[in-house]
């Protein structure tokens, strides 16, 4: 079941956001824009697996 709700999705209190990404290893817009503002170690990472040309291989991180 999904549940529209309005409000900032960095204020909630689930224990888990997720932000969708592909493997350009850009994030210059939008919400994947304001992810690598405030959290520029996942920035550095994914532009890291960006670069290692496996789109097959998944990052979680926390």
């Amino acid at each position: 079941m999904v549940t529209l709700k309005n409000g900032n999705i960095f204020n909630t209190k689930a224990g888990t956001i997720v932000n969708t990404i592909n493997c350009v290893g850009v994030m210059g817009a939008g919400i994947a824009y304001e992810f690598r503002l405030r959290y520029p170690e996942m920035f550095a990472r994914y532009v890291e697996l960006c670069s290692e040309d496996n789109p097959n291989k998944i990052d979680i991180g926390k």
